[in-house]
């Protein structure tokens, strides 16, 4: 039993251990923003979780809350209702939209 319970906890330290919450400032052509995110570390390799919400954070804004696109598996792709985040290697873009329609688009962005 009490084998039991170390492994058990011994599971739960290594998997708090393997995500942490990071946060990421973009600087793009339309302006700036954060996202914060909960990162899975996997096999070396540090992903965003694709179960947990990312926060938008737009100077002036309230905070917005995206959640994984499951169309876009390959790359860290979020959206709410009025954003859309896409990031794939080099390619990152952020999309507000209003009613359906683009209002702003934010690319040409780099992490700094």
């Amino acid at each position: 039993m009490k084998r039991a319970i170390a492994l058990s906890m011994a599971m739960l330290v290594s998997t708090a251990i393997a995500a942490e919450k990071k946060t990421y400032s973009y600087n793009c052509r339309g302006g700036g923003f954060t996202i914060g995110a909960i990162v899975d570390r996997s096999s070396g390799v540090d992903r965003w979780s694709k179960s947990e919400p990312v926060i938008l954070q737009i100077a002036g804004e309230p905070p917005q809350t995206l959640i994984a696109d499951p169309d876009a598996p390959e790359a860290d792709s979020y959206k709410n209702k009025d954003y859309e985040f896409y990031s794939l290697k080099t390619f990152i873009t952020l999309t507000r939209k209003s009613h359906g329609t683009v209002v702003k688009f934010y690319d040409t962005c780099r992490v700094e």
